[in-house]
């Protein structure tokens, strides 16, 4: 990290705080400057509102600078980006069944909320600590949906939202966290069904890597499929709303995505949760699990390396397909 970014960063921690007190303020992160739209080499702190108002309060206003260090202020509203049937006409992309397992497709509970039944998508496998064995990642809110869980509901592959059924059980919900890190969980592949260490439209991931200002990225998801962006903010402290039974939790050190405009418009959208970002290498570096509605539509990104301990699993490099029993569907 070079020591205009950590000084940035450290100023930003001491100041973060006091800005997501103001009203309309959710995050705060650092990252490039934006002028008329444009990204500028300038890095800076940067306040996220949830609508940029023409009258500010003197007390609610942005500082242009904070010990010397320039701020920018940016609009957008960050929620956790899986489907419900509110948007399913709308939003309805990869509903295949995937035998074997791959990352970057639709998986879901067989369980519903409310009446309610979601979808996301399964980020990539990877790897129990304890005892080896491959498993399912995405997102808590994806495979929890709330608090209602419980170790052992059936994660359905496609979703239900996606014409899947009870029958197309895929593995157990095995563990699961929503800490100030992470939005992650963890499922168990039920015996019989194959799973491959390939996302779709990626391949195999080349294990892990920490975020870089500037990286160019790639994910897989199952709403908007292979989508290119770059890593347009770090270190970022934001506000999410789970809604009934969990409310706003604040999530730190996170990683923020910007789309490449010149080949996809969006980054991703609902859905989308769960989906791996990998950076030019191969190399996974978050899990998606929140996002904007609006432009910049910019995406939010758990660190790799945060999910990995507090799921205790791991991402190995060069796995080849776990293909041992079972057929084979969509290879």
């Amino acid at each position: 990290m070079n020591a205009s970014l950590e000084s940035t960063m450290r100023v930003k921690s001491s100041t973060e705080k006091d800005f997501l007190k103001l009203s309309g303020v959710n995050a705060v992160d650092v990252g490039y400057k934006y002028v008329d739209g444009k990204r500028t080499d300038e890095i800076c702190i940067r306040v996220h509102v949830t609508k940029k108002k023409k009258t500010v309060y003197k007390k609610e206003m942005i500082p242009a600078e904070i010990d010397g260090i320039k701020t920018d202020v940016l609009e957008g509203t960050y929620v956790p980006q899986m489907l419900s049937p509110k948007a399913i006409d709308e939003l309805l992309s990869d509903t295949v069944k995937y035998r074997p397992l791959k990352g970057g497709i639709s998986i879901g509970p067989d369980r519903s909320v409310g009446g309610n039944i979601f979808t996301g998508t399964l980020g990539c496998m990877v790897t129990d600590v304890a005892t080896g064995k491959p498993l399912m990642l995405s997102n808590y809110h994806v495979m929890c949906i709330d608090n209602g869980w419980h170790v052992g509901d059936q994660m359905n592959q496609p979703s239900l939202i996606d014409m899947g059924t009870h029958a197309d059980g895929a593995g157990t919900l095995l563990r699961a966290v929503l800490s100030s890190h992470v939005d992650g969980a963890v499922a168990s592949i039920n015996s019989g069904i194959n799973s491959s260490a390939a996302i779709v439209d990626i391949g195999n991931v080349a294990g892990t890597a920490t975020a870089l200002l500037g990286d160019a990225v790639r994910k897989r998801g199952r709403t908007t499929l292979l989508t290119y962006g770059f890593v347009d903010g770090l270190n970022g402290t934001v506000n999410i709303d789970y809604g009934d039974g969990i409310g706003v939790k604040t999530l730190t050190s996170q990683i923020l995505i910007r789309p490449d405009t010149t080949i996809n418009p969006r980054f991703s959208n609902s859905g989308d949760s769960g989906s791996t970002i990998v950076n030019g290498d191969d190399k996974v570096i978050g899990l998606l699990f929140a996002g904007s509605s609006s432009a910049p539509f910019l995406t939010i990104a758990n660190p790799i390396g945060f999910v990995e301990t507090e799921l205790a699993v791991f991402i190995e490099a060069g796995l080849q397909p776990n293909l041992s029993k079972g057929g084979l569907e969509n290879e």
